[in-house]
């Protein structure tokens, strides 16, 4: 009967549920390659869930599209940590990984000295 609810649900307001915008995003993450501009990765990701943008301490301007791939609370709600950073440094895919994304954030907060 449950199952019946859910279907029902889906079919009568088109939404998809958490867990197939997550097996979504991750298939999707496959397909993309370095240097892809914002709208091309939109138009394999569609809109990020969570977003973030900086001018780096280099002069770069930085983009952070987030993207919810992993559940860790069944709150309704998408958090940083349930999401996948993919980066951009002025307009062009640079990397994405959650590590790729800390790395890069303590480069750009570390003060180069010359």
């Amino acid at each position: 009967m449950k199952i019946l609810v859910l279907i029902l649900l889906i079919a009568i307001f088109g939404c998809a549920t958490p867990g197939m915008v997550m097996d979504r995003n991750n298939n999707n993450l496959l397909t993309l390659e370095m240097g892809m501009t914002k709208n091309q990765v939109m138009e394999i990701m569609d809109k990020p869930d969570l977003n973030e943008a900086y001018k780096s301490l280099y002069g770069k301007n930085m983009c952070i599209f987030f993207y919810y791939t992993q559940r860790q609370r069944s709150d309704w709600s998408v958090t940083k940590d349930e999401c996948t950073p993919v980066v951009f440094e002025n307009g062009q895919l640079i990397g994405w990984g959650s590590e790729f994304y800390e790395i890069r954030k303590n480069v750009d907060i570390t003060i180069r000295e010359d």
